[in-house]
């Protein structure tokens, strides 16, 4: 089969994916703002629900992977023209991510306390009692979140992203509307419930996210929910493809566990004002990386397609359209900087903790845009060894040493951003050099 890039092409997947992405995000940053404004113990409040959306998402993003190996085997098959061939897969897959999900409930909820204490310096009661009341009832919406993203990789491997835009955005909208009735209450309608209000929100919006999934599965793609024995053919290229982008996933989050570990242990003041940079950080990057989306379908396609041609366009098109992007960003982010803090946190110490590192953050942005455009393209090739080994070495040979020689220096949390900043331009210049190999050699 034969397909020509283009813009259009790429901004029909990339946009609508933007716009899911960063619902995650902008609950994360909604969840910080409205307990940051809470009357009473509002900082370690803030503090505590940081630690604790610090571990669901290292447990998501660590456990998601079958997402990147269906969206790349469905966009494959899609350019060969055989989708009958894996249509057993998606309810085999979708099944797997439900039944890990769940597993990783029972266990971080069973043992959250331990966790809390092998991860967390930190040592206000205070704050791990908050942490444990929002960890123990938002991780009941683990298995619900791993349905989710997978049933998104199918359709992001199907060439439609709008689906799982439409489905965030309703799912988005009803935790923030439900986080500002449950977190302050409503006086004489509804009891105020603090930061479990906050879990309860997100709990509930993921079950709606999970049954518009289905509704969107069953209705606008030729995939069902049937389970059928034996296992697909390519479950086992599946399998590997999500174990090796699992591993990867492993070396990321042991860069951000160690990143709030390092920020829980400067105190809590200096741990709010990380949890607003970092969910920053992250809206930031999942906005970029809606146009990765669009690679990681896009290349998927291409290479079943034998169409090396556009696949050459696509890296390069990718990053100076991310680039632009970022420089946006970056300006906006600029702009706002004297007032983003009070937004966040009410606390004038917090405020001036953040303002002082504020400036690194925005710094990463164009760096963290060249490495989302390649990764996703990797993704869509289904390169999951060298992601991997990109991920492995900026860990363990750029992440960890920086981080221990910037706190060493007694840098407090610049040395986190530092490190952050170092890891991500390791991960650009990388991908590029590779992928530059790569179009050379075709």
């Amino acid at each position: 089969m034969s397909f020509e890039l283009n813009t259009k092409q790429i901004n029909k997947l990339a946009i609508p994916a933007i716009l899911y992405n960063i619902t995650e995000p902008l609950i994360g940053l909604a969840d910080t703002a409205i307990i940051g404004q809470m009357p009473e113990h509002a900082t370690q409040a803030q503090g505590g629900v940081g630690l604790a959306v610090g571990l669901i998402m290292t447990l998501v993003w660590g456990l998601a992977q079958v997402r990147t190996a269906v969206s790349a085997i469905i966009s494959k098959y899609l350019g060969m023209g055989k989708l009958n061939e894996i249509k057993s897969l998606i309810p085999q897959s979708l099944a797997f991510s439900l039944a890990l999900g769940g597993l990783f409930w029972f266990l971080t909820s069973m043992y959250y306390g331990d966790i809390s204490d092998v991860l967390f310096q930190e040592d206000n009661q205070r704050i791990k009692k908050f942490s444990a009341s929002y960890y123990n009832i938002r991780a009941m919406g683990l298995p619900l979140s791993l349905f989710i993203v997978g049933v998104f990789g199918v359709f992001r491997g199907y060439q439609n992203t709008s689906w799982a835009m439409v489905i965030s955005f309703i799912g988005g909208t009803a935790n923030i509307v439900m986080d500002l009735i449950l977190v302050n209450g409503i006086e004489g309608l509804v009891p105020a419930y603090g930061v479990e209000g906050a879990a309860i929100a997100s709990v509930i919006s993921q079950l709606m996210m999970a049954i518009l999934c289905i509704v969107y599965l069953l209705n606008k793609t030729p995939f069902n929910l049937k389970l059928r024995v034996p296992l697909n053919p390519e479950f086992s290229n599946m399998f590997w493809i999500a174990m090796n982008m699992l591993m990867r996933s492993l070396a990321l989050n042991i860069t951000f566990i160690l990143a709030l570990r390092y920020a829980s242990g400067y105190g809590e003041k200096q741990l709010a004002a990380y949890t607003i940079g970092i969910n920053i950080w992250l809206f930031t990057s999942f906005f970029i990386d809606g146009y990765s989306n669009a690679g990681n379908a896009l290349a998927g396609k291409f290479l079943g397609a034998k169409d090396n041609k556009n696949l050459n366009r696509l890296g390069w098109k990718l990053m100076f359209i991310n680039l632009k992007i970022a420089f946006g960003l970056s300006i906006v982010y600029l702009i706002s900087y004297p007032f983003m803090a009070q937004i966040f946190n009410s606390d004038p110490e917090v405020q001036q903790i953040f303002n002082r590192f504020y400036w690194l953050v925005i710094l990463a942005i164009p760096i963290n845009s060249i490495a989302y455009s390649f990764d996703g393209v990797f993704k869509g090739l289904g390169e999951a060894k060298f992601l991997r080994n990109i991920l492995l070495v900026g860990t363990f040979i750029i992440f960890i040493p920086v981080l221990l020689l910037t706190d060493y220096l007694q840098l407090d949390l610049f040395s986190i951003w530092i490190a952050f900043v170092a890891w991500m331009l390791w991960r650009a210049i990388s991908l590029v050099v590779k992928f530059s190999k790569l179009v050379s050699i075709k």
